[in-house]
């Protein structure tokens, strides 16, 4: 399993990138990469678009992947002071 902690860049369908935190973990199933984790902001700066984002593309220093977010409220329990969505990885991980 592998792990990442750290900044990254969540690209909209827009275009316009937002930078975030990224708690991700990834791991190798059958040969298929699955990944997943958090991107979170301070509370304070919540970005509308990520509200009710479905999906999207992560940028890393180690490269970009699509993702999807499988539930809109999943912010509702965020941590105090921080902004947080859960995401799944499409392909392989960009960590």
């Amino acid at each position: 399993m592998t792990t990442y902690k750290g900044n990254a860049s969540l690209i909209l369908d827009s275009g316009r990138e937002l930078a975030v935190t990224a708690n991700l973990t990834g791991a190798a199933n059958a040969g298929r990469a699955d990944w997943g984790g958090t991107l979170s902001v301070p509370d304070q700066s919540k970005p509308i678009e990520m509200v009710n984002l479905r999906g999207g593309v992560l940028r890393t220093e180690h490269g970009e992947a699509r993702f999807v977010r499988p539930d809109i409220s999943d912010w509702l329990g965020s941590t105090p002071g921080r902004f947080e969505i859960t995401i799944l990885g499409d392909g392989d991980a960009p960590f």
